[in-house]
C-alpha cells in the first residue's frame, strides 16, 4: 500500500515537472523573440519602389518591394517592415511569424506622416531590412500568445518562471521527506540555473546578447546536480544529522541573542 502511494507521488511529481517545462515556453520564447525583432504579419503588400517616400527609396534598389505590417503578439506594437524580397519566394503570408534581419534603417516615426504610403493603421517603427521565418515550435508559441488569451498565458508563464522552482522544491521536500532539508536550497538554485540555461539557449539561437553573469549562472546547474546528491546523502546520514542539528542550534542561539 505504501509502495503504491509512493509511486503515485512519483508519477504526480513527474507530471508537475512536465507541466512546468511546457508552461515555461511562452515566457522564454517570447521574451527572446521580442529582443530579436520577431512579430506576426498583420498585413502585407507588394508596392513599386517609386511609390515610397524619397528617404526610403535611397536604400531600396529593386523595382518592387514588399511592405509588411508586423505586430508584437503581447504588446500589440506594430512595425512597418520594407524588404526587397518577395513574400512568395520566402513563402510568407498573413498571420505568419517572421524575424527581421540585416536591418538597414530603423526609425521611430509618426505613422500619420506615412500612412498614405503604407497601411491606414497605427505603427511606431519603420524598418528596412530582410525577413525570415522562425522555427515551427516558436511560431506555434507566438500564435498562441496572439490569441485572445495570449496575455493571460504569457503572465502565467512569467509567474511560473519566477516562482515554480520554489514551489516544486517545497512540494518534493514535504511530499517525500516530510520536512525541509538544506540540500533543497542547492536544488532550488540548480533549478533556477537550468531555467536560465534554457533561456540563454533560445536567445543564442537568435543572436540575442547575453551578459556574462547570466551566461555563467546558466551553466551552474551542471556543477550543482552532483553536489545535490552527495550533500543529500550526507545530510541524511547520522553524522550529517548531528552536525546540522548543531548548526540549527547555533542559528537559534544567534537569533535569540538579537532579541535579548
Amino acid at each position: 500500500m505504501k509502495i503504491e502511494k509512493k509511486q503515485k507521488k512519483v508519477i504526480f511529481a513527474i507530471f508537475l515537472f512536465l507541466c512546468y517545462f511546457v508552461l515555461l515556453a511562452p515566457y522564454i520564447v517570447h521574451t527572446n523573440l521580442n529582443e530579436a525583432d520577431v512579430g506576426i504579419v498583420n498585413d502585407l503588400r507588394i508596392v513599386p519602389v517609386q511609390s515610397l517616400p524619397e528617404d526610403i527609396r535611397d536604400v531600396v534598389f529593386s523595382e518592387e518591394c514588399t511592405v509588411l505590417l508586423v505586430e508584437d503578439s503581447i504588446s500589440g506594437i506594430k512595425t512597418v517592415v520594407i524588404t526587397e524580397k518577395s513574400p512568395h519566394s520566402l513563402h510568407i503570408y498573413k498571420d505568419d511569424v517572421i524575424v527581421i534581419t540585416d536591418e538597414i534603417i530603423e526609425w521611430y516615426v509618426d505613422w500619420h506622416a506615412y500612412k498614405q504610403y503604407f497601411f491606414d493603421d497605427r505603427f511606431s517603427i519603420l524598418i528596412v531590412g530582410d525577413i525570415e521565418q522562425i522555427s515551427t515550435v516558436e511560431s506555434y508559441v507566438e500564435q498562441i500568445l496572439y490569441s485572445s488569451f495570449g496575455s493571460v498565458i504569457f503572465s502565467l508563464s512569467m509567474v511560473i518562471f519566477l516562482f515554480a522552482p520554489l514551489l516544486l522544491i517545497l512540494y518534493i521536500s514535504f511530499s517525500f521527506k516530510k520536512r525541509f532539508y538544506l540540500w533543497n536550497i542547492i536544488a532550488l538554485l540548480a533549478l533556477y540555473s537550468f531555467e536560465v540555461f534554457i533561456f540563454n539557449m533560445v536567445g543564442s539561437m537568435h543572436n540575442v546578447t547575453i551578459s556574462d553573469t547570466w551566461k555563467y549562472f546558466g551553466y551552474l546547474f551542471l556543477v550543482l546536480i552532483p553536489f545535490i546528491f552527495s550533500f543529500s546523502k550526507y545530510e541524511e546520514s547520522e553524522e550529517g544529522q548531528r552536525r546540522i542539528k548543531e548548526f540549527y542550534e547555533k542559528i537559534a542561539e544567534l537569533i535569540a541573542s538579537l532579541f535579548r
